[in-house]
């Protein structure tokens, strides 16, 4: 064998012997396909049921491939924090229904009667629909896997399921990296619009206007992957319509309904909703971390380098020299021996090994004496990981391609209680609270008005991030100028808190002050000769000048109820007078 092919031969068997602890790092662009040949190209199908499809100009190619989006996180030391981070401050609080109507009014007219029966009928359709509408995951559990894809992919879908009658029965999650959006439809078509409308009883109803948009379709290719992503197999594709869609599609074909071809009901394609975190070049949605592409690919490599370093052991830990001489055949398989196997454990730390050394074998000449030096190298060895800098670079580009705060990726390091309140509260005002507005506003306007919902909102609950002493002060503030009713209080707090409290009491005034609630009640049961109640000065007054109350500050006469009041007390002060002589007797 050559010297070539010996230096070919190692570096092929380092290669692979290193194979098995590197990762695979995929390059984000589409392969060039498999069907191209140096003399045209071939009419047979390739193995990605999908590729046939892009092909041909039906289904739009993404412009990043879906499938490696979906596994960054797998090979990123910072982009699984950062996903999940997104995943729990966003989606994982759950949700409540808040009626878009006053229930609460004293005094409800008959009409009034009947739209609070109706919430209430429409608020147990609601609980009953969100117990299973992701079955069997919860809605919330549903909703965290949406956002996963949302930050992986920059693309999330679910399918609508749809009863005989045609009423939405349930969600399904959709993997974002199966689904294929095909080209718009060349023409637009006219389709039913449901919204919501306030009348001018207070109450709300559902109007259907008349709209025109151009629609897509949507295809799914579930296809199976080996662990080197070779092809292993797949199944048919599936097609779906756009949510709002009135026409009929066949699910296998994708082909559309018309009067010569009938698609039987079992047959047709359901609904998608496709949510995106929007881009300007692409229908399809790009994900936040694209830019940072390099910095993901970076870090990793540098994980790589240190581990082949530590693992290999580079630098040895000592040298052995021997001089003028060399060890025995014995030294050396005991050293050897001793190294691999018996230097671990508390046994060894007693013992010693024996090493030889013979000088070499030279007729007429002295050899000299043998000498055996041990040099430790442990000051030239690595006493931490390499690019220590550059990787936490990275992972702050990383980090800040979500706009978080250190602290939710876990860097707690030099954080004061204020930086943390502070961090939290800028976090959700900025990054988490609008994915939650988006999402609720999908909720709201589309799905309750086309399932005939009209009397609640759906609101994502929140973490409190509020500082809590502010918050007294300022219910505090707005109370005592009489700008805080028990109502206004009682929103703030389901907000903040994010839970529904219980009804207030049939009867008490939910729309005034809780000052002026209690002034009054407190007026009506004092005894004006008890000190210390808060209105015996008040009642007092109203005796004194034997009018009521309100009457003394509504009158332009101030002045001179003011002077017949000290009049009055002027005269039963002289009868006490008066009355003093009588008891001691008079000089």
């Amino acid at each position: 064998m050559t010297d070539a092919a010996k230096k070919t031969q190692k570096e092929f068997s380092g290669r692979s012997a290193r194979r098995n602890v590197r990762a695979l790092v995929f390059p984000i662009r589409k392969q060039e396909s498999i069907t191209e040949t140096a003399k045209g190209k071939s009419k047979q199908l390739p193995e990605d049921p999908l590729e046939n499809l892009i092909e041909t100009g039906e289904v739009i190619e993404p412009p990043f491939e879906m499938l490696t989006l979906a596994m960054l996180s797998e090979h990123s030391t910072e982009l699984g924090q950062c996903i999940a981070a997104m995943e729990t401050n966003i989606e994982a609080f759950g949700h409540r229904l808040i009626p878009r109507v006053n229930i609460e009014k004293p005094d409800l007219t008959d009409d009034e009667k009947k739209i609070v029966g109706q919430v209430k009928a429409e608020r147990i359709q609601l609980d009953n629909f969100f117990a299973y509408a992701a079955f069997p995951d919860s809605f919330t559990k549903f909703r965290r896997k949406l956002r996963v894809d949302l930050e992986h992919t920059g693309n999330a879908y679910f399918e609508v399921i749809r009863n005989v009658a045609g009423k939405i029965q349930a969600f399904s999650h959709v993997p974002s990296y199966q689904m294929r959006l095909a080209k718009l439809e060349p023409d637009f078509d006219l389709y039913d619009v449901p919204m919501l409308q306030i009348q001018k009883d207070g109450s709300i109803a559902i109007e259907t206007i008349k709209a025109s948009r151009r629609f897509r379709r949507f295809v799914q290719g579930r296809i199976l992957h080996r662990r080197d992503l070779s092809f292993a197999g797949g199944l048919a594709v599936r097609w779906f319509k756009e949510f709002g869609d009135p026409r009929h599609y066949d699910c296998d074909t994708g082909e559309m309904e018309s009067e010569k071809k009938k698609i039987p009901v079992e047959k047709r394609a359901n609904e998608i909703v496709h949510l995106k975190l929007y881009s300007s070049r692409s229908p399809y949605g790009i994900p936040r971390y694209v830019g940072n592409l390099l910095s993901i690919f970076g870090d990793r490599a540098s994980e790589e380098i240190n581990y082949i370093t530590f693992s290999n052991n580079n630098i040895p830990s000592m040298f052995l020299l021997v001089s003028n001489g060399q060890l025995t055949q014995g030294s050396i398989d005991r050293i050897k021996d001793f190294t691999e196997a018996q230097i671990q454990g508390q046994d060894n730390f007693s013992k010693f090994i024996i090493v030889e050394a013979e000088s070499p074998e030279v007729e007429g000449e002295d050899s000299g004496q043998v000498k055996i030096d041990v040099k430790p190298l442990t000051s030239e060895q690595h006493k931490d990981a390499l690019f220590q800098n550059y990787s936490k670079n990275n992972q702050d580009k990383i980090r800040r391609a979500f706009r978080l705060p250190p602290l939710l990726v876990g860097r707690t390091d030099e954080y004061t209680r204020a930086t943390v309140e502070a961090s939290r509260r800028m976090a959700d005002e900025q990054v988490f609270a609008p994915e939650r507005d988006d999402f609720d506003d999908f909720i709201n306007l589309r799905i309750f008005p086309a399932m005939g919902y009209p009397l609640h909102r759906y609101k994502t609950n929140s973490p409190n991030t509020t500082d809590n002493t502010e918050l007294v002060k300022i219910l505090a503030g707005a109370e005592k100028t009489g700008g805080m009713t028990p109502r206004i209080a009682r929103i703030m707090l389901e907000d903040i808190l994010g839970f529904e409290l219980p009804p207030f009491p049939e009867g008490f005034p939910v729309d005034r002050p809780f000052s002026e609630t209690m002034a009054q009640a407190v007026k009506n049961k004092a005894d004006p000769a008890e000190v210390g109640q808060q209105v015996t000065a008040l009642k007092a007054i109203e005796m004194l000048t034997g009018s009521d109350l309100p009457d003394l500050f509504e009158e332009a006469a101030t002045v001179d109820r003011l002077e017949r009041m000290r009049e009055r007390l002027e005269k039963r002060w002289r009868e006490e007078v008066e009355a003093i002589p009588h008891e001691h007797g008079e000089e």
